[in-house]
């Protein structure tokens, strides 16, 4: 008995010792020279909640900004942006390049010894691949259209030309040559677009439609690299030791949850969990002096079905749009800084000589509840009904969009007399559901992937990618192709303005609010880079100094 006492007591004693060594977060506990515990930690660790799962790491096929966020972060392209939206040479896996002087011919060089994360070299030809893969209509991208400033690249995508045919091609394994089909003045920050990061070729023949399904499916060329991915729930990404810039990377790991309750957010923020939060409504209130605020160039608007028994038609369309009170909807619901939107393009982007919305007019339509009525029956008129059929707005089921939809909902009561029914669903889901035009009514969002007006605009084309309202109208159609071939600005955006103007008047999609990000974070977290257009956030030169 006193053997087994006295072996139980060391085993008690061992497990003590273990335990006393370790703490959570990768902190240890150590004795200091008082005798005193002292706690030390080995690892920078984020942690952050990114709110959703993730719909698609594969970045030819990815098209969302939750997706976005992790792949800015795993993958690297020729450049990469820096705080003031600056696509400078060395910034990126090129450490050089050559502008021919018709603007038509860029020859990218890459740097030497970089590196996947399997240790393979990164090389032109694995850029060459990734972009005609982009383009291959097998693939069938919504962001193909993207690249169809490479000559050629429409061409091919659409089946009409071969891919080499494209003007991308891989000179040797260190030059890249890209021939456009007219000069494109924002092509070199596009090249920093998710779309245009490589994959590495070998890689994605081996493995195939598994490509980017788990961490072990892809391959990474970025500041850090994918460790844990546990769908709907978390993900983990470390530091990539094979990066060329890796003594530039301060974090040694950064832990995303997927919650998407905000209450649930702020309450673990509150206790330390998390090292930042994007918040809204109320919470905006609740911590007062701490939040900060930045524009991040996304419109907010309701998606109309153009293919719905209702909503192809245009009155109604537009019914539907001005019955919303915009600034009681963002003083009352939003409080996060976001601005009623009266047109499609956002403030910020760049126009001929200053922003593009002030040059083209702030306010293309105006909200006016009597009018909305007299529309709306004007177009139930024209389809010869008396009565609306069942009518559903689809949305997210997160806290904030719930509280979004419910107020939509409210205005159309009120200002309408339609009673329309909500569905939220997951945002993998919703994406899935407009793009197969599985709505009446979708409460989603579109940003700027570069700082210029057709980033918005060519959306709304007939045969683009992201038109999952299924708005066609030959005139616009017409005017963004004259935009896209012309040298000259002026016409250029001329050709926008009027082209914007049409699509207002035929309100294939209603826009609600320019958004901001409203956010608290830990005093201790420096170097957070947030873009206004592009992917929102670059933690590639965040830091935690305690």
């Amino acid at each position: 008995m006193k053997k087994y006492l006295v072996c139980f007591l060391a085993l008690i004693i061992l497990i003590t010792s273990v335990l006393a060594g370790c703490g959570n977060n990768g902190t240890k506990v150590s004795s200091n020279q008082t005798g005193q515990t002292s706690q030390k930690s080995d690892k920078k660790v984020l942690h952050l909640n990114l709110g959703e799962e993730p719909p698609m790491l594969d970045p030819q096929k990815s098209t969302d900004g939750v997706s976005f966020q992790i792949l800015n972060a795993v993958l690297e392209g020729l450049v990469r942006l820096d705080s003031n939206e600056k696509a400078k040479k060395g910034s990126g896996l090129a450490k050089d390049w050559e502008v021919s002087p018709d603007g038509l011919t860029y020859t990218f060089h890459l740097k030497d010894d970089i590196k996947w994360s399997d240790g393979n070299p990164i090389t032109a030809q694995d850029f060459e691949y990734s972009w005609k893969r982009a383009l291959d209509p097998k693939t069938a991208s919504e962001y193909a259209y993207i690249m169809y400033p490479i000559k050629n690249a429409e061409a091919y995508n659409s089946g009409k030309a071969s891919a080499d045919s494209v003007g991308v091609k891989a000179l040797d394994d260190k030059t890249l040559k890209v021939e456009l089909q007219e000069p494109t003045p924002y092509f070199l920050s596009l090249t920093a677009f998710i779309t245009y990061l490589p994959v590495e070729k070998s890689f994605v023949e081996k493995v195939g439609d598994k490509l980017a399904s788990s961490p072990e499916n892809l391959v990474y060329s970025g500041p850090f690299v994918l460790k844990t991915w546990n769908h709907e729930q978390n993900i983990v990404i470390v530091k990539n030791d094979k990066y060329w810039d890796k003594d530039n990377v301060k974090l040694d790991e950064i832990d995303f949850d997927m919650i998407k309750d905000l209450n649930t957010a702020a309450q673990s923020y509150d206790s330390g969990q998390y090292d930042e939060i994007n918040i809204s409504g109320d919470y905006v209130a609740k911590y007062k002096d701490k939040v900060q605020t930045h524009p991040n160039g996304f419109t907010y608007f309701l998606g109309f079905n153009n293919l719905n028994s209702v909503f192809k038609n245009a009155n109604i369309r537009k019914a539907f749009t001005i019955a919303i009170n915009r600034k009681a909807f963002a003083d009352n619901v939003l409080k996060d800084g976001s601005i009623p939107a009266y047109a499609f393009v956002p403030n910020g982007i760049t126009g001929l000589n200053g922003e593009f919305r002030k040059e083209a007019g702030e306010n293309l339509f105006k909200e006016d509840s009597k009018e909305a009525k007299i529309l709306l029956q004007k177009g139930m008129n024209e389809l010869n009904i008396t009565k609306l059929p069942k009518i559903t707005l689809l949305t997210d089921d997160t806290d904030v969009a719930k509280k979004e939809a419910q107020a939509i909902q409210q205005f159309w009561k009120d200002n309408l007399g339609v009673e329309v029914t909500i569905q939220n669903v997951a945002y993998k889901v919703r994406l899935q559901m407009f793009s197969k035009q599985q709505y009446d009514v979708c409460l989603t969002r579109w940003g700027a992937d570069y700082n210029d007006p057709m980033t918005f605009l060519d959306l709304w084309t007939t045969d683009a990618g992201n038109n999952n309202v299924k708005y066609s109208n030959p005139q616009y159609d017409k005017l963004i192709k004259e935009a896209k071939i012309t040298n000259d600005n002026k016409l250029r955006m001329d050709k926008m303005r009027e082209a914007e103007k049409i699509l207002m008047n035929d309100m294939p999609v209603g826009p609600l609010f320019y958004s901001a990000t409203a956010y608290v974070q830990q005093d201790y977290v420096k170097g957070w880079v947030r873009h206004p257009v592009g992917v929102d956030s670059d933690w590639k030169w965040t830091y935690i100094e305690k």
